[in-house]
């Protein structure tokens, strides 16, 4: 997974207590940003599944699934806030729930990454399982044939 170099744990001062919840319907791996940059494998959740991290204001997470990274709060980078912001009315600590979820796009980039995926494949018959109209999967199929006669 490629991170951007200025993505990376700086201190261990300020501590925070989170529950990562996978709200997704596929497999989530979640993974700590070191000192380095570099994404350290923590754990993976299932559908559902959730996991109690103790860490530190200024250590990055991010997630991702077999095919793209998740996100939390329409980020794709969870930075943990620090304890004393998370109370309950009681006065007790509240370990703070980290929702994971499927990143927000347009329609526009849904349609062109389903696609994508699908011309992966190679196969003109996977175009057949987007249920667009014929005429779209015709267009598609011509202009996939145009760019293998490029090539």
């Amino acid at each position: 997974m490629e991170l951007e170099q200025s993505l990376r744990s700086r201190n261990s001062e300020v501590r925070s207590f989170v529950m990562f919840r996978n709200t997704t319907e596929r497999v989530v791996d979640v993974f700590w940003v070191n000192y380095a940059s570099q994404p350290i494998h923590y754990t993976t959740l299932l559908p559902g599944g959730q996991c109690m991290v103790n860490t530190y204001v200024t250590h990055p997470w991010v997630f991702k699934d077999q095919d793209e990274r998740m996100h939390v709060r329409h980020q794709p980078v969870f930075l943990p806030e620090p304890w004393y912001t998370s109370f309950t009315s009681a006065g007790r600590l509240n370990r703070k729930e980290v929702l994971i979820h499927f990143p927000v796009r347009t329609l526009k980039e849904n349609c062109l990454y389903r696609i994508l995926a699908l011309l992966a494949t190679k196969e003109e018959t996977a175009l057949w399982q987007l249920e667009l109209p014929h005429v779209l999967v015709h267009e598609l199929v011509n202009r996939k044939n145009k760019l293998a006669v490029s090539k």
